[in-house]
């Protein structure tokens, strides 16, 4: 799974400076191209719009420069408009490998931060997108809750297409992944037995695909628990301790696409592990 070019969605708050700790192990899964946005909230009034927008191209001058220090090209916008939209377009526009976005605003309004722009971008975009996550401490100071996102990865598979697409690309990561967690999640069936049965499927599968990741050197580890999906994603990557949940925004089928959606939309803003959210139309 190559990024070899990444936007960087920031509002200056001091969680989203914390996105660039993601530099380095980046550049080590192939980016060498950073494209930095803050977009200017058209709703600041006429104003305002253009004191902030001059501000924002000052800061995001100095990120760029850090960044170019490193041995990155860099690009910079800072659009007037509705930030997720703003946000989505330029990514297009650039063709960039993965979106870069915190959960957490400039507030403690903007704690559903992850709610506004950073969910309509989930829901907008048709790039992957990493939805950094943060610990705050009393001094209500954030940190990355892992750095090394790569090292320890879940996969909730649900036998979709899409959940191909995205054990392609992580077979694609033998040099960086460590360890792959696979977990598939049975809903209570109409009888125990219809639910053992989907159990033993599931299991056939994931071990099937264990196997393949294994071969590559890649500590593989197979789950299938019986319950709501996003709380059994959610309370196996604590569990885990993983360094981020990996996933698909589209399931099996009609029904199963307005299910994983729904899914990887309560994974994305419930869990406390950083999220890589995957397109997959």
């Amino acid at each position: 799974m190559l990024m070899e070019k990444v936007l960087i969605a920031t509002d200056f708050s001091p969680a989203a400076d914390q996105l660039f700790n993601c530099i380095f192990e980046l550049k080590q899964m192939g980016m060498d191209e950073a494209i930095l946005v803050h977009a200017v909230d058209i709703r600041v009034g006429e104003g305002a719009m253009e004191t902030l927008q001059q501000a924002g191209k000052r800061r995001l001058k100095e990120l760029a420069n850090k960044l170019e220090f490193a041995d990155i090209k860099v690009k910079t916008y800072t659009p007037i408009g509705f930030a997720a939209t703003e946000i989505v377009q330029i990514a297009k526009a650039e063709g960039v490998s993965l979106i870069l976005i915190g959960s957490r605003g400039k507030s403690i309004v903007k704690e559903v931060f992850l709610g506004s722009t950073t969910f309509d971008v989930i829901r907008l975009t048709d790039v992957p997108v990493l939805v950094e996550k943060y610990n705050r401490n009393e001094s209500n100071q954030y940190t990355n809750v892992c750095i090394n996102k790569f090292q320890k990865i879940l996969l909730p598979i649900d036998l979709s297409d899409c959940s191909e697409i995205i054990l392609e690309k992580v077979m694609q990561m033998p040099t960086v992944a460590q360890e792959v967690i696979l977990l598939s999640v049975v809903e209570q069936g109409e009888t125990d037995r219809e639910v053992e049965k989907t159990k033993e499927n599931y299991r056939e599968y994931l071990n099937d695909k264990a196997n393949k990741i294994q071969s590559l050197g890649i500590a593989t580890k197979v789950v299938v628990e019986v319950g709501i999906p996003s709380k059994c994603i959610t309370k196996l990557a604590e569990e885990e301790q993983v360094t981020s949940i990996m996933m698909g925004t589209r399931g099996k089928g009609i029904i199963k696409a307005l299910l994983l959606g729904s899914t990887s939309d309560a994974v994305a803003r419930t869990s406390n592990r950083p999220v890589i959210l995957i397109p997959c139309l």
